[in-house]
């Protein structure tokens, strides 16, 4: 496998970096009907019942680099609910893509926008569907990733450690750096990236020391991110690169419906891949920043259930494991079952065991196929 050419890094006029946040708020939520659906985005759901997903990531980033700029990026049929979620001072910040196309092309498209601006202002990265405790110690991680993607002029991860083997999520595999050190968070090098490993492979990965879940952030100025994706997946680079620096030119009589129309020519003939797919798991000299806090990506309704965000009246006779997650007040009465979760919206309900979440995707897709279901999409 080709490895890519170290280079120099470019001199800065200041050590502090300049930062932009860069928030993916695109994702379809297919793991997450009932809930979600065409008028309520995976950002926008409440797990605390006051605060959305995205209003928590943007409440959590805040304090880490006061000045920073920011970037909220989404597609178009979700772009009103999300202007709608985020504080009035941000709604400028959305970036809307013409249709959703994975993590490749949100973060292609993100990195072109900053660097037709500044080209080595550092970007971090981070998806609005996370659960995190213990925010203090999640900007201690960033700001040591900030750092070290820039001291070593390359893509740095947030690594997780492991609780159990889980299927749906990446890997990194690390090493020491040359000149570790005591610090915390400590910050190693990444060697491999395994990308949702079968069950019994992520059972052997969880014996290797150094091993961390990935958690989908990344951090490295925008620059680097575009020579990543121009070298692994060069077509995104080609097309998307021309699309950003058409929104960046805005001129008088600018038609943001007209330009969403002329991008999702580009986005067409993209293929839809993941930025860890597609990238980093061909990343070898990478960084991997241990984030000491409890996390979890809330993109099925067992992770839900796993952290007890799950809100209900619920009244169990004879019954164990039972839990429900309702968008409005809902009494469920469980009698003589086991294993069992029920998430129940004004126009749907999903019955299922937890252990089956992660395939709920295939029922919202039915739906989205079937013309007898129009009425609850």
């Amino acid at each position: 496998m080709k490895r890519r050419p170290r280079r120099t890094p470019p001199a800065r006029t200041s050590s502090r970096p300049s930062v932009t946040f860069v928030i993916m708020a695109g994702g379809k939520g297919e793991r997450l009907w009932p809930l979600v659906d065409a008028t309520t985005p995976k950002a926008c759901l409440c797990p605390t019942g006051n605060r959305t997903l995205l209003q928590m990531t943007i409440d959590r980033l805040r304090p880490v680099w006061p000045g920073a700029q920011w970037l909220i990026v989404t597609t178009n049929e979700q772009a009103a609910a999300i202007r709608a979620s985020v504080p009035a001072a941000l709604r400028r910040a959305v970036l809307v893509e013409p249709e959703g196309k994975n993590t490749a092309a949100c973060l292609t498209l993100a990195a072109a926008v900053v660097a037709t601006r500044d080209p080595q202002r550092v970007m971090v990265v981070v998806p609005a569907d996370h659960w995190i405790r213990n925010a203090s110690a999640f900007r201690q991680a960033i700001r040591r990733a900030i750092h070290a993607a820039v001291t070593h002029d390359t893509v740095a991860t947030i690594g997780i450690r492991p609780t159990y083997p889980h299927p749906g999520l990446g890997y990194l595999c690390a090493r020491p750096l040359l000149n570790r050190t005591a610090r915390r968070p400590r910050v190693y090098r990444l060697i491999r990236f395994v990308e949702k490993p079968s069950r019994a492979e992520a059972q052997r990965l969880l014996k290797r020391p150094l091993t961390y879940w990935n958690s989908g952030m990344f951090v490295a100025t925008a620059d680097r991110f575009l020579e990543y994706v121009s070298e692994w997946l060069p077509d995104h680079a080609k097309r998307l690169v021309p699309v950003a620096m058409a929104a960046n030119h805005r001129r008088a009589g600018w038609n943001p419906e007209r330009f969403v129309r002329q991008a999702s020519r580009s986005y067409r003939k993209l293929e839809q891949i993941s930025f860890d797919h597609g990238v980093m798991c061909h990343v070898r000299d990478g960084i991997v920043v241990v984030g000491n806090f409890r996390w979890a990506d809330l993109g099925s309704w067992d992770a839900w259930v796993r952290l007890g965000t799950s809100a209900s009246r619920t009244i169990r006779v004879n019954s164990q494991r039972v839990s429900v997650v309702s968008r409005v007040p809902h009494l469920v009465a469980a009698i003589g079952v086991r294993d069992l979760l029920v998430v129940h919206s004004p126009s749907a309900t999903l019955i299922c065991r937890p252990d089956q979440a992660q395939t709920v995707q295939d029922v919202a897709r039915r739906i989205a196929s079937d013309p007898r279901y129009a009425a609850f999409r």
